[in-house]
């Protein structure tokens, strides 16, 4: 993940929102780290200016798996990195 420039590791969810909503585009997403959960990290992207929060976590198989997008709008964004 360190790898990444929209890893922005362990920052609070506050401080992923102030960057996200900073970019003012729609599309514009970060990862971080779960604040609450160890080992798990949280794609944030900014939708219509509230930013939505998934958690993403590797598999038993070593793949990756991401909740649902709920808000069907969503999937037609472009996706825009945050980068800081």
């Amino acid at each position: 993940m360190d790898s990444m420039d929209v890893y922005h590791g362990n920052i609070s969810r506050e401080t992923g929102e102030k960057l996200l909503l900073a970019t003012g585009m729609d599309g514009s997403y970060l990862l971080r780290d779960s604040e609450s959960v160890p080992g798990v990290y949280c794609l944030c992207v900014l939708y219509k200016g509230y930013v939505y929060t998934y958690r993403v976590s590797k598999t038993d198989t070593g793949s990756w798996s991401a909740e649902v997008c709920i808000v069907p709008s969503l999937l037609k964004v472009p996706i825009i990195e945050c980068r800081y």
